[in-house]
């Protein structure tokens, strides 16, 4: 079972949808045309956004947002004879909220397992995920009045007598059991992306978490990893999804980006944001002089420190979870920073932390979605990759 929100009849003549991704740093738009197999890019555009504009996960400037859409949407579509306005958006990881809810029923029959039966598992798996969401969004701002939305569904394993089946209704068994991923957004950022998408003049027909997309990617054919910690240093956050038999079973956020590993380097350097940025651009690709790597080095080690702390406690405080896969894969225009690499590289950190064996460290790229591929002459660079990825939504509204 696989449910998102705000589904609308998408026409299948053409195929032809747009992927929007709005962050703290930017406005980005992937135009495709889904031919049943592969997913082919057929124009993209980008737009930088002023500072404060998004926060969080959250547009705070809705006019100017919305004039950005408009901008990379044109530039996305401006050689497409046929235009579309279908829209698809994964949310920043920065304001969902994910976990695995387990439910089982023990049946006092071992008839052929009816529908209403499937529909109480699933009601009470919906009850008991707002319950714990709502608890740990209490637990982390102390507003008991703020409203969730669910914003991805998907199943992580069901079972019959403790064997995994695909299906439920119409098989026999005493005991059926289900474990089920819900990622939650809060209701007003939900109704806001809502009427930013319409102000721009598209068609919303679907929302979904921007980590299950990529998780998605990872557990299909040809790839078929199971097992691993996706790690995503965003622009102004950081998101930790642990993942088990190709599911969620839980993800936390650390509100530590790249955009404070730019601002450490302005503010020991004193220069301004655009130049901080391409500075470290270069100390990333390794176009500095030795001195002027060192002086980088010396700027970005606070700001290392800090952000490898709190993976650390991200880390302690996942519950329920014995044991975590040692395989750890980056994403997010943050995952180019070697220091990043290199402080999960220390073994200091992981002493406490229940790793399966040694750890393993890749990061991912836009050639690990095996299924894209380019109708245009331009390529994408990796920080696209979450744009790019939420393009399997796509396939999931069609139920292919």
């Amino acid at each position: 079972m696989f449910n998102l929100p705000f589904l609308e009849k998408v026409d299948t003549n053409t195929n032809k949808f747009l992927s929007l991704n709005v962050n703290a740093k930017d406005v980005r738009c992937v135009a495709f045309f889904f031919d049943g197999d592969l997913f082919k890019i057929i124009g993209s555009g980008k737009k930088n956004l002023e500072k404060g504009y998004v926060r969080n996960g959250m547009v705070i400037n809705k006019e100017g947002v919305s004039e950005a859409i408009k901008e990379v949407v044109s530039k996305a579509t401006e050689n497409l004879e046929d235009k579309t306005r279908k829209t698809i958006i994964a949310i920043d990881g920065g304001i969902t909220l994910g976990l695995t809810t387990t439910v089982r029923l023990k049946r006092a029959t071992t008839d052929p397992i009816k529908a209403d039966e499937v529909e109480e598992l699933y009601s009470r798996i919906t009850e008991a995920s707002y319950i714990q969401a709502h608890n740990k969004v209490l637990q982390n701002t102390g507003d008991p009045d703020l409203e969730l939305d669910s914003i991805t569904t998907s199943d992580i394993y069901l079972k019959i007598d403790n064997q995994n089946v695909a299906i439920l209704e119409g098989q026999r068994g005493e005991t059926i059991e289900a474990a089920v991923y819900n990622s939650f957004a809060p209701s007003f950022h939900v109704k806001s992306i809502q009427g930013i998408i319409k102000k721009s003049g598209l068609e919303l027909i679907a929302l979904g978490s921007q980590m299950y997309s990529v998780v998605e990617w990872f557990k299909n054919p040809p790839k078929n990893i199971l097992d691993f910690v996706l790690i995503s240093i965003a622009e102004d956050s950081t998101d930790v999804g642990v993942v088990f038999g190709g599911g969620i079973v839980s993800s936390k956020t650390l509100n530590i980006g790249h955009t404070h590993f730019i601002e450490a380097v302005g503010l020991n350097m004193g220069l301004s944001p655009k130049d901080a940025e391409n500075v470290l651009n270069m100390y990333n690709q390794e176009k500095l002089s030795e001195s002027e790597r060192i002086t980088v080095e010396k700027c970005l080690k606070g700001i290392t420190s800090l952000w490898i702390d709190g993976i650390k406690l991200l880390f302690e405080d996942f519950s329920g979870i014995k044991m975590f896969s040692n395989k750890i894969f980056l994403s997010g225009c943050g995952a180019e920073i070697p220091d990043i690499e290199n402080a999960l590289k220390e073994e200091p950190w992981t002493k406490t932390i229940p790793f399966k064996a040694s750890l393993e460290i890749a990061k991912l790229s836009l050639s690990d979605l095996s299924k894209v591929s380019y109708a245009t002459g331009e390529l994408l660079s990796s920080d696209w990759l979450y744009t790019v990825a939420a393009s399997i939504i796509y396939k999931e509204i069609l139920g292919i």
